[in-house]
């Protein structure tokens, strides 16, 4: 079964995090398949004739095709076939935010990818800036966010804690990796007195190995570490960037509870939120 990314595209440079870090994670493997979507605005204002909102529209759409073949070009020089690629170029029906929410689910995506300018929303759901309505909003699916990406990166840091919200992690952390072989899974997890909740590190370990071998990684490529420290942000934070890292994956809490905030929990989530680069950060 190939993986299948949805990348959001915008046509600042900063907008290609995403696209140069799946470029290069996943340089060289056929199982992959990545669609680019172009969200263009809304063009008909209040006192606007048809004629003024259609030649709007043909700008947006000649800016938004533009920013396509440019993610698209850069995805094949980073060794991925054309014919692994598909863009969408799409008018905004409701808001950016529902309509990357809509097309997530309704594409079925394996994960949707964020460059920098996607994680500004991310933001504001986390601070509970945004409306009522927005936080109804049921994501169900993986999202990565790709700030600064380092392309030298390579392997994933998967935290992990015991919790079914991390076993739902390593389920699209093996599932994902399967086929690139060049990347090793590091299990890691951050004790304070020896335990993790009422577990032994060498039980979550034993338990997180059997769900990534169960979804398809060999267990030659798994390896882990245990860290004691009692700012777990930091310590990965830190791990992240002396094991260079390409990815960090953490699980999501709240899911199916239907409210965005809920995703993003905890003095963790909050220190890799907003200040891991390099490395991507995979909410799953």
């Amino acid at each position: 079964m190939d993986r299948h990314l949805l990348l959001t595209i915008s046509e600042r440079p900063d907008g290609l995090f995403g696209v140069r870090f799946v470029g290069r994670f996943f340089s060289g493997t056929g199982n992959v398949k990545f669609t680019l979507l172009y969200l263009t605005p809304k063009t008909q204002g209040a006192f606007q004739s048809d004629h003024e909102s259609e030649l709007r529209a043909r700008k947006w759409e000649a800016k938004g095709q533009k920013a396509l073949n440019a993610a698209k070009g850069e995805l094949i020089r980073s060794g991925v076939k054309e014919e692994q690629v598909v863009t969408k170029l799409q008018a905004r029906r409701v808001s950016k935010v529902k309509d990357i929410i809509h097309e997530g689910a309704k594409g079925r995506y394996d994960a949707v990818v964020l460059g920098r300018r996607g994680v500004s929303w991310l933001e504001q759901v986390y601070d509970e800036s945004v409306t009522k309505d927005m936080l109804g909003q049921t994501v169900s699916f993986p999202i990565w966010i790709c700030r600064l990406p380092d392309g030298d990166r390579k392997n994933v840091l998967a935290c992990v804690d015991g919790s079914e919200a991390s076993r739902r992690m390593l389920d699209h952390v093996g599932f994902i990796t399967e086929y690139v072989q060049h990347h090793i899974v590091t299990l890691m997890t951050v004790t304070r007195k020896g335990k993790i909740g009422d577990k032994m590190p060498e039980e979550i370990f034993s338990e997180s190995t059997e769900v990534l071998v169960g979804s398809g990684l060999s267990p030659d490529r798994i390896q882990t570490q245990v860290l004691e420290d009692t700012s777990p942000g930091k310590v990965i934070l830190k791990a992240a960037s002396e094991g260079a890292f390409a990815a960090v994956a953490v699980g999501r809490t709240g899911t199916g509870k239907g409210r965005l905030q809920k995703m993003f929990v905890g003095s963790v989530s909050d220190s890799l939120l907003k200040d891991l680069q390099g490395a991507a950060l995979w909410l799953a």
